[in-house]
């Protein structure tokens, strides 16, 4: 037995899958910013404690190799520290330091003592020390990044480029 459907019949099942196409669609979208939006949430309030940073330190102008580096911050009454050690070309990497606070919801003056040291047969040699005012990333340099190079034999600089003092023995490009 042959039922014969009418031409509006027909064109309703695939108005159907359109339907359900365009509303998978819009599904799928919205709940893609609702997780976008998520992050952000989740990342409000959050300072950039120490901002990333590269550093190429150098003795005598030679690659210092596999030596311990030290880099130390504290923020509202929090203090942190971690180390790297140099590569065969003197270069040590650190990532981005992020922490929540308080102080961060609210109008308050954000301060973040930064310190990097080098770790020489057993002695701590200062090649950063700074007072963070901004919460921003890349706000030490005022936006420039923390792509340093620094001289153990240089001595010690200070800077009041970036508002608080900058104690270092290391240079930067502005780039």
């Amino acid at each position: 037995m042959h039922f014969q459907t009418s031409k509006s019949n027909k064109l309703l099942p695939a108005r159907w899958h359109r339907f359900i196409g365009k509303l998978i669609f819009l599904v799928l979208i919205t709940s893609t910013s609702n997780m976008v939006a998520a992050m952000s949430f989740l990342n409000a309030g959050k300072a950039y404690v120490f901002s990333p940073v590269q550093i190429r330190i150098t003795q005598n102008k030679e690659p210092l190799k596999e030596a311990k580096v030290i880099r130390r911050w504290e923020w509202n009454d929090k203090k942190g520290e971690d180390y790297a050690f140099t590569n065969n070309d003197g270069v040590v990497s650190f990532s981005e330091i992020r922490q929540r606070g308080i102080t961060q919801l609210f109008p308050a003056e954000f301060v973040s003592a930064q310190q990097i040291v080098v770790v020489i047969e057993g002695k701590e040699d200062r090649i950063w020390s700074f007072s963070k005012r901004n919460p921003d990333k890349n706000s030490e340099l005022e936006g420039t990044p923390l792509n340093l190079t620094c001289e153990l034999s240089s001595e010690e600089k200070m800077y009041r480029d970036f508002g608080p003092a900058l104690f270092t023995k290391c240079t930067w490009s502005t780039k």
